[in-house]
């Protein structure tokens, strides 16, 4: 299992933030997602079986319309072995 977190500026509008988190919720692989204040506007969590699915995903949502600029953060595998990685978002 591979998880990824995608920062997400659609130019900062609530009303399209929110549309557009709600529009996410339908991508395959994408566990949550919604809008946010500060220098983003939307956090998309995503889990996949392997980094290709995770991949072909986060690509699916760069081609959105609306979307400015995107930045996606993948786990590292080796925090799998770290005591704490079944707590937070994604537990």
């Amino acid at each position: 299992m591979i998880r990824a977190v995608m920062l997400i500026k659609s130019g900062g509008r609530v009303p399209k933030a929110v549309s557009l988190g709600d529009e996410l919720k339908h991508i395959a692989c994408v566990t949550e997602a919604y809008a946010v204040f500060g220098r983003y506007d939307v956090v998309a969590f995503f889990q996949g079986d392997d980094v290709k699915q995770v991949f072909e995903a986060v690509s699916r949502v760069t081609k959105l319309s609306g979307i400015m600029n995107t930045e996606t953060l993948i786990e590292g595998q080796g925090n799998k072995d770290a005591d704490e990685y079944d707590r937070g978002p994604f537990s």
